[in-house]
C-alpha cells in the first residue's frame, strides 16, 4: 500500500505541472478538473498539494467565461442534455414555493453531479432572484467546482458534516447545515421487522466498481474466516460490472455456493434482506455519507466499516449501531461481533438520530434562522423530503403546490438542455 501511494505522490506532482500549465493559459476549468483529479488519488501529499492548487483558484472567473470548448464544460453539457437528463430533472425538488419577493421559495439540489452541473445549465442569477439552494451532496469533498461557480445571489445552504468541508464552504460564502445525503431515510421502506429470520451473517449493497473493494473482503473472508458463511450480494444494474464479473470473482476466491446476488431489486426487498443480515459491511474507503448505511442502522442492522472511512460519520454513530474495522486481520472479527448485537438496540438508536422527519426539521431550522436573519419574512416552513434513490416529496401532493415554481425553472434553463416542467412535475405525482 505504502508503494501505491508513493507512486500516486509522484503522479500528483506530476499533475500540479500540468495544473500550473493550465493556469498560465487562464484555462481555469482545467485547473479545476486537474486538482480534483490530485485529490482523489490518496496518496500521501494528494489532499495537501489539492489544497494548495483549489485555493488558488477561488474567485478567478465565471460560468460566462467558460466556453463549450473546455473539456470539463463540455462533458457536463454532453452528459445531462442526452442520456442523462431525466437523472437531473428528478433531483432537482422545490421544498418550499415562492411566496413574495419578501419570501423566497427554496430550491433543493441532489448528487454532487447535479450540482456540478445546474451552474451551466441553468441561469442561476435570474433563478436566485426567487429561491435559495440548499445544495445536498453525494460525494464528501469540499473541493467541488460548484464552489466557484454557483453564485450567492440567494442564499446557499449546503449539507456538510465534516469541518475541512465546513470550513471551505464559508469560504465561498455558502451556509454548512449539520446534515448528509443519508439522513433522509424513507422509514416507509426501511424499517426493523423482528419477525424476519436472519439468515446472512452479512450483506453487502454496494455497486461493483474499483472503489468497493470486492476483492479485499473476498480476501479477508478467505484468510481468515472460520465455519459456515452465507453473504448476500445486492447491486445496481446500472453501475459498474455486471452479474458475470461479481460470478467469476466469487469463483476464484472460492465463494460461489456462500453468496447470493441480488440485482436491480426495489426497495423492499432490500429491506428484507438488511433485516435477514447480521449486519452490512462497507468496504470503501471513500465516497459519499453512504445512504445504505443510514438504512441499515434503521432496520436494526449493524454497519461494518473502516474506521478512516472519508464520507462516513464514523464520529457520530457508534457500536451497536456501528463497527470499525483497520485491515484484513480485524473485519472478519468486526463481522463475527454483529451477530451479537441487539436488533431493537440498534433500530431505536438509528430511529432517534436519522431518517426524513429528522432531517427536515433540522433544515428548516436552519432556514428559517438564516433567513430571517437576512430580512426576509416566514410564513411557510419546507415540504418533507425522502430517499427514494432519486429525491421525491414525502407527500407527493407537496407538489401540486409548487406547480409554478417548476414552470419557472423551466425559464431558467438553456435552450440546448430541454428541462421539462411537466414531466417532472407529472413524475412527483406519481411517486
Amino acid at each position: 500500500m505504502l508503494y501505491i501511494k508513493l507512486k500516486r505522490d509522484v503522479y500528483s506532482l506530476y499533475l500540479a505541472l500540468q495544473y500550473f500549465r493550465h493556469k498560465r493559459k487562464k484555462h481555469y476549468p482545467k485547473c479545476f478538473a486537474v486538482a480534483a483529479q490530485i485529490e482523489y488519488l490518496e496518496s500521501n501529499i494528494s489532499y495537501g498539494v489539492a489544497s494548495f492548487l483549489f485555493s488558488l483558484l477561488r474567485n478567478k472567473y465565471e460560468v460566462s467565461e467558460c466556453g463549450k470548448d473546455c473539456p470539463y464544460i463540455n462533458s457536463v453539457v454532453t452528459r445531462f442534455t442526452e442520456s442523462s437528463r431525466s437523472f437531473l430533472q428528478n433531483d432537482l425538488l422545490f421544498i418550499k414555493p415562492y411566496i413574495s419577493e419578501q419570501e423566497k421559495g427554496v430550491l433543493m439540489v441532489k448528487y454532487t453531479e447535479v450540482v456540478n452541473a445546474i451552474p451551466f445549465l441553468f441561469d442561476l442569477h435570474k433563478l436566485q432572484q426567487r429561491y435559495h439552494l440548499v445544495l445536498e451532496q453525494s460525494s464528501e469533498s469540499p473541493f467541488q467546482p460548484f464552489n466557484a461557480f454557483i453564485p450567492n445571489d440567494s442564499l446557499v445552504f449546503i449539507q456538510s458534516v465534516s469541518e475541512r468541508e465546513r470550513v471551505q464552504h464559508r469560504k465561498h460564502g455558502f451556509i454548512p447545515v449539520p446534515l448528509t445525503s443519508g439522513d433522509w431515510v424513507n422509514k416507509h421502506n426501511f424499517y426493523s421487522d423482528h419477525s424476519i429470520v436472519r439468515k446472512y451473517d452479512f450483506c453487502v449493497i454496494s455497486n461493483f466498481i474499483p472503489l468497493k473493494r470486492y476483492p479485499f473482503l473476498f480476501s479477508a473472508l478467505k484468510k481468515h474466516w472460520k465455519g459456515p458463511l452465507k453473504m448476500a450480494i445486492v447491486a445496481s444494474g446500472h453501475v459498474g460490472e455486471n452479474r458475470q464479473w461479481m460470478e467469476r470473482l466469487l469463483e476464484e476466491y472460492g465463494f460461489t455456493d456462500n453468496a447470493e446476488i441480488f440485482i436491480e431489486i426495489p426497495p423492499a426487498q432490500v429491506n428484507m434482506i438488511m433485516n435477514q443480515s447480521y449486519c452490512h459491511v462497507m468496504c470503501s474507503m471513500r465516497e459519499g455519507s453512504p445512504k445504505v448505511n443510514f438504512e441499515s442502522m434503521i432496520t436494526g442492522t449493524p454497519v461494518v466499516i473502516h474506521r478512516d472511512h472519508l464520507g462516513f460519520s464514523n464520529w457520530k454513530f457508534k457500536a451497536p449501531m456501528v463497527i470499525n474495522y483497520t485491515g484484513e486481520d480485524d473485519i472478519v472479527d468486526a463481522i463475527k461481533q454483529c451477530a451479537k448485537a441487539d436488533k431493537k438496540e440498534v433500530a431505536d438508536l438509528a430511529g432517534k438520530m436519522i431518517g426524513s422527519a429528522r432531517a427536515t426539521d433540522v433544515l428548516n431550522k436552519e432556514i428559517k434562522e438564516a433567513t430571517l436573519k437576512h430580512g426576509e419574512k416566514w410564513t411557510k416552513d419546507i415540504f418533507e423530503k425522502v430517499n427514494n434513490v432519486h429525491t421525491f416529496y414525502a407527500n407527493k401532493v407537496d407538489v401540486e403546490s409548487c406547480l409554478s415554481d417548476y414552470h419557472y425553472l423551466q425559464s431558467c434553463a438553456n435552450s440546448f438542455f430541454g428541462y421539462n416542467a411537466d414531466e417532472v412535475i407529472e413524475l412527483f405525482r406519481n411517486n
